[in-house]
């Protein structure tokens, strides 16, 4: 017999295992914060590697999900596409940390304090935005949250032409200033990672409410 409830609990499973993953995002900017508030240290990929294979094993988890639930109100190309784009979040904050862990001694002195700060909001609101969609709040309420991550994304991409001018300077070394806009540019794109998230639960939410 059909079964509300456990309809229901099947979307929680999924529901759950989105917020695992964001909260895996979460981890990983707070990771990359501490790692340029301590520029003088060495700093280890060791966060970063764990917090991307932590959303990995989940993106699995909700695939093996998809094959054993046979019946689900959330679409499953939704939640797939849903899966993917928060875990290109810490996959991406992870490439950063790649790169700056290479070119340190050339970059360790740059300032990203203002990059960060808009990251950690971002992912901040990733996770608020995901916890709102489990817990069904309606569309008023996902498209205030969808709105104040585009504004994120709007300052992101302010504060990466702000930064980029800095680059193209007279006597700023040209090695550095391509080191330095890679790096801006992966920064920025985390917030667009985060942007990427609130459209996809924007969209389900208008479709399902």
């Amino acid at each position: 017999m059909f079964s509300l409830q456990r309809l229901l609990g099947r979307d929680d499973e999924f529901c759950a295992l989105l917020e695992a993953s964001a909260n895996e995002a979460v981890s990983a900017v707070s990771s990359l914060r501490q790692v340029l508030n301590n520029a003088e240290q060495i700093p280890s990929l060791d966060a970063f590697v764990a917090a991307r294979r932590n959303d990995k094993a989940i993106k699995a988890d909700i695939a093996d999900l998809l094959i054993r639930v046979l019946v689900t109100s959330l679409e499953r190309s939704d939640i797939e596409e849903m899966a993917e784009a928060l875990y290109k979040i810490p996959k991406t904050v992870e490439k950063f940390a790649e790169r700056y862990l290479i070119t340190i001694e050339h970059v360790r002195e740059f300032d990203f304090t203002r990059q960060i700060v808009l990251m950690d909001e971002a992912v901040k609101s990733v996770r608020e935005i995901v916890q709102a969609f489990r817990s069904g709040a309606g569309v008023s309420e996902i498209k205030r949250l969808d709105g104040r991550i585009q504004r994120l994304e709007n300052d992101a991409d302010d504060v990466i032409i702000e930064l980029m001018d800095r680059l193209y300077e007279p006597g700023f070394s040209t090695i550095k200033g391509i080191i330095l806009k890679d790096l801006i540019e992966l920064n920025e794109k985390v917030v667009d990672r985060c942007r990427d998230v609130s459209n996809v639960i924007a969209r389900v939410v208008l479709k399902i409410r």
